[in-house]
């Protein structure tokens, strides 16, 4: 099928389609293709439907597309080929774009809405977007509570990895007793070593050396990670010191001994900083 190049195709139309799942609001045939990129991991099988086929022959004028997605429905195409279609004849995207949107597409087939509104917040993070991914997920939580649904052990798991995900944008932007406060709600819900061992790092960056010393003595529960993590702290100190870029065993020693106080001086933070910036990239999204 040849790929149509304007950049309007059909009538803007005055009422406009409702995509189920989503809820959002369309008025021709370029915002609809938007919305299939945008929100590619939440479209499902609810799109397609009489009703969006009605909507592009009657509202849109663009008969020929319809008759042809109308076909396509007969013959119960997937979710992918059906927008894969609509997109490839508006042509306002090039075929890699379309093949990317497809692709999630298919990635969100038989997940559940919080799966895919979970798998969307955590594109979100792992592009670095943390302040969008943390009002996503706070979304998500928010949205389950109100719904009071029943809290299965499959829920309960994937609540866990919310709050996870959560912790590691917060950790994002160094926002880290947010973080910790996300991973131990993680822990809640799951009882995992990841879940624990990224509490501890957490409360580890958002701390003096004496008060981390001090909870862990107060939370003997958490000494295993804390003695792991120190481990993981000076394996990271020492693979910095490696990179030559000029910091010097003794730099580095009082650069941890500073951290153990309250007062940090300009250069050892800026040190200090590039060694949690790089712990912080560890922390992985589930």
């Amino acid at each position: 099928m040849a790929s149509r190049i304007s950049l309007a195709i059909g009538i803007y139309s005055q009422v406009p389609y409702v995509i189920p799942g989503i809820e959002v609001r369309v008025y021709c045939i370029e915002e609809l293709c938007v919305a299939f990129k945008e929100n590619a991991v939440l479209i499902d099988e609810q799109i397609m439907n009489k009703g969006l086929t009605e909507w592009i022959y009657r509202d849109l004028g663009l008969r020929e597309l319809a008759d042809a997605l109308m076909g396509m429905m007969n013959d119960k195409p997937n979710l992918g080929a059906f927008c894969r279609y609509i997109m490839e004849y508006t042509g306002l995207f090039d075929r890699p774009t379309i093949f990317e949107v497809c692709k999630m597409l298919t990635m969100g087939a038989g997940m559940s809405t919080m799966e895919r509104q979970k798998k969307q917040a955590d594109t979100l993070a792992e592009n670095g977007n943390y302040e969008a991914a943390i009002h996503a997920y706070r979304n998500m939580i928010d949205k389950w509570k109100e719904s009071e649904s029943e809290e299965s052990p499959a829920m309960a798991t994937l609540l866990g990895n919310v709050y996870h995900n959560l912790g590691c944008s917060y950790a994002g932007m160094m926002k880290y007793r947010l973080a910790a406060a996300s991973f131990k709600k993680a822990y809640s819900y799951e009882e995992t070593y990841e879940h624990r061992h990224s509490y501890v790092a957490a409360l580890r960056l958002s701390m003096t050396g004496t008060e981390f010393i001090k909870y862990v003595a107060d939370h003997p529960e958490l000494g295993p990670d804390s003695i792991s993590l120190e481990s993981e702290m000076d394996a990271l100190k020492k693979e910095y010191d490696a990179t030559g870029e000029g910091i010097t065993h003794q730099i580095m020693k009082t650069t941890r001994q500073q951290f153990e106080g309250s007062d940090v001086s300009s250069d050892n933070e800026h040190i200090l900083e590039a060694l949690k910036e790089k712990y912080r990239n560890q922390m992985p999204v589930n």
